[in-house]
């Protein structure tokens, strides 16, 4: 590295200016002194001051196989203690999310000093050197990072993305201003470099001025950026750590790092009878989008803004949003605005039941029209019913008119019933809801999971208590729980599931960089041992057999950390091992890759069958079970006996559609060469029926039956000629588009007829020949 280089990098790095002598600032080296952390290695790395606690991972494995030396654990120091650790990782991603192939990892304490500490971390992605500088000030609540991506190949990587990500445990996230809500693209909208995760009691920000992409709900804020053989790129950001989800903090921070021109306003927030609201929120839009907002206390709020055109109102946990009032804040204006219009919270009693039988069923309760709150912690859109007062919820929730729709298996089962709704401040509304179910799977003797669900560690959002509450509210008649590389909640949600008497499927998503794989139902009390940034698939078929699993599924193989893209790619460690059981059709992961590449193995003979899970982390913003795999189980209906069936491909998957073939997929169906059947369905939509088509070898369409978009029950028969060896499946389609694929149907065309497993039979048959 040139004299000029290091000279640029130390500036970035290093010299972040001098701080009051203290004793506020600290490196430590050991596992993390925050509660619920994961760095425990004894060479692991914590930053700490007044105001936060940070955690480096140097021996601990990182989640999703990263390399270490990202950020693992984080937290705010609450009057004089750190919090519960709220970060999954915080680190620089080279290629978004792409496999990382790493030789090394180097970490240096370059300055530990009162006032200041710095950490620098040397590692490789492929040809390219990463070295990342921390540091961290007394009194500051931020960490200032920066990156120099420099590029040691003579590969050209062309159109990359490549900057920091911050990945919370649990929590809402919001972000970039002027784009909130927006997954995935380029930044041209944003009005300020910088996303937010956060709950009512701590928050994260990730300041990036470099950004011009993201991804992942604004997790990952990237550079779509070339590296040419030779060249280097900076990358500087501030990691800032809140006590509590008032993301103001985050606008605070630009106007002093930018040096903005700004003003002050302050007022307070009453209901229209005068009562104040204990902890307001007073939410601020710019050019008609959610720009941040405050948490005030007491009844009074007070915030910064930049000079400009602003709208705010005022609004609390369930109370109704104030009026809009418009704001032009001038340099150094200091403004008094009260909001009196707040309206206080009322309820909504819901009694759901089974039209038929009049059962109570679970049920999952959405808003459709009325109020929904911006900031995550105020209230939410989606909720579910109770797992012990079945069919039940009281919600509170903002006075207004409203219109939910509620659901059983909606799609699969039934379709949502529609319910208007008006509350009233301080009042309780009940609302008696039946639901139709038209559907019914159970009857044919097939019952269905799904079969990728994950918690609130890492990367979900999700109480074990709602993942299972949510997917009973999808009709499924298993429940499981899978997270990355740990089996943290497996316990509780066991506990829970068995409370309601409904079998429980324990698994873990085993997550190195280039693929991941899932096997069930495992031990929960197994030592799971595994390191998955530096294990090959040979090591994670071996830690399976350790954790007791009867099936291992590949997830989502065809997305960019899918088994099979790395394969392709040639970047999975260990290359192809087909030792899998099952593929799996993820809910959005490429799934028509994923079912081509299952017909290419059925048309060689490879008995590698479909699975399928929604991939949920977060059960408010995404359905359970939307798309599920229902398995044929004869007898008793537990864990193994499904996951068996499963394995076996005794099953179709499903988005929608239900198929009960008269011969189970999965088996085999032995017939004499040139010799014809029959194959017939009987089938069942919510949605209403379109069309169902019989699938040949190398995934081509055979034939195909229509039917009255109006009809939810159909049969199909399809005859078929026994001329090779081959299979045969079947795609099914309701009327809104959803579709159904099943697993196949062996077809062993026999020259002659199979030999009588009795000798002394096979003698009395020759006998009966030659007469």
């Amino acid at each position: 590295m040139s004299t000029a280089r290091l000279t640029a990098f130390a500036l970035l790095g290093l010299a972040l200016g001098a701080g009051q002598a203290s004793a506020d600032v600290s490196v430590e080296r050991g596992a993390t002194p925050l509660v619920n952390g994961d760095a425990q290695s004894a060479e692991d790395i914590t930053l700490r001051n007044d105001r936060l606690v940070a955690s480096i991972a140097v021996k601990t494995p990182p989640p999703w196989g990263v390399a270490p030396g990202g950020i693992i654990d984080a937290a705010p120091v609450i009057d004089g203690k750190p919090a519960r650790d709220k970060v999954s990782l915080i680190d620089f991603i080279p290629n978004n999310w792409s496999s990382w192939p790493t030789t090394y990892q180097r970490f240096r304490i370059v300055e530990d000093d009162d006032d200041r500490a710095v950490v620098r971390v040397e590692r490789d992605w492929e040809g390219v050197e990463l070295v990342t500088v921390y540091s961290l000030e007394e009194g500051s609540d931020q960490i200032h990072v920066v990156t120099e991506m420099t590029n040691h190949s003579k590969k050209h990587y062309k159109d990359i993305l490549s900057g920091y990500v911050m990945w919370p445990d649990g929590g809402h996230l919001f972000g970039p201003p002027g784009m909130h809500g927006t997954e995935e693209g380029p930044t041209d909208k944003a009005v300020a470099n910088w996303s937010a995760a956060y709950d009512e009691n701590w928050g994260f920000v990730l300041h990036a001025p470099y950004m011009n992409y993201i991804d992942y709900d604004a997790r990952d804020l990237y550079e779509q950026q070339d590296l040419a053989p030779k060249a280097s790129r900076i990358f500087e950001a501030w990691i800032q750590v809140l006590p509590d989800g008032s993301i103001a903090r985050a606008v605070d921070s630009d106007i002093e790092r930018l040096g903005m021109e700004s003003g002050h306003l302050s007022g307070s927030v009453q209901t229209p009878d005068g009562e104040s609201v204990d902890k307001p929120v007073v939410v601020v839009e710019r050019d008609g989008e959610p720009y941040t907002w405050v948490v005030g206390q007491d009844g009074a709020y007070d915030l910064n803004l930049p000079t400009g055109q602003y709208e705010l109102y005022a609004t609390g946990r369930s109370y109704a949003d104030s009026e809009s009032v418009s704001v032009t804040v001038t340099a150094d204006s200091d403004r008094t605005i009260d909001f009196d219009d707040v309206r206080a919270p009322g309820k909504v009693h819901f009694k759901v039941v089974d039209e038929d039988s009049e059962e109570p069923r679970d049920a999952r309760l959405t808003i459709r029209e009325g109020q929904t709150p911006l900031v995550g912690f105020l209230g939410q859109t989606t909720y579910f019913t109770e797992l012990d007062t079945v069919g039940e919820r009281e919600i509170a929730i903002a006075p207004g008119d409203y219109e939910f729709d509620v659901s059983y298996g909606e799609n699969f089962l039934s379709r949502a019933t529609r319910v208007d709704v008006d509350v009233d401040a301080g009042e309780t509304t009940t609302e008696e809801v039946e639901v139709e179910q038209v559907a019914f799977p159970n009857q044919h003797g097939w019952y269905a999971a799904d079969m990728h669900h994950h918690s609130d560690v890492l990367d979900g959002f999700t109480p074990p208590e709602f993942a299972i509450r949510s997917q009973l509210a999808a009709g499924l008649d298993l429940t499981l729980l899978l997270d990355h590389d740990t089996t943290r909640n497996l316990p509780e949600a066991a506990k829970l599931s068995a409370s309601r008497d409904v079998p429980f499927i324990p698994s873990i998503e085993i997550s190195p960089s280039w693929g991941h794989f899932n096997p069930y139902p495992i031990d929960p009390e197994a030592n799971y041992t595994l390191n998955s940034g530096e294990a090959s698939v040979q090591d994670i078929m071996e830690q399976t057999q350790a954790l007791g699993g009867e099936a291992i599924q590949m997830n989502h193989p065809y997305i960019k950390y899918g088994y099979y893209t790395n394969v392709e790619n040639g970047t999975a460690t260990g290359g192809y091992f087909p030792r899998f059981d099952l593929m799996e059709i993820n809910a959005e992961g490429e799934y028509e890759k994923t079912l081509r590449k299952a017909w290419d193995h059925w048309s060689h003979g490879e008995r590698i069958y479909l699975s399928a899970g929604s991939d949920v982390h977060d059960v408010w913003k995404h359905r359970s079970g939307a798309v599920r795999a229902y398995a044929k189980v004869s007898g008793h209906l537990d864990a193994p006996s499904f996951v068996t069936a499963l394995r076996d491909g005794h099953a179709f998957v499903t988005f929608g559609p239900m198929v009960y073939p008269d011969q189970v997929f999965g088996d085999d169906l032995n017939m004499k060469l040139g010799d014809s059947t029959t194959l017939g369905f009987d089938l069942e939509a919510a949605n209403g029926l379109k069309s169902i088509q019989l699938i040949g070898q190398d995934g081509q369409v055979v034939e195909q039956r229509s039917f009255d978009e109006d009809d939810v029950k159909g049969r199909a028969e399809f005859e078929i000629t026994a001329y090779e060896d081959t299979f045969y499946a079947v795609v099914v389609e309701d009327a809104e588009g959803k579709k159904a694929f099943s697993n196949p149907i062996w077809i062993n065309a026999m020259e002659h007829r199979p030999a009588p497993a009795d000798p002394e039979a096979a003698e009395d048959e020759d006998a009966s020949t030659e007469s």
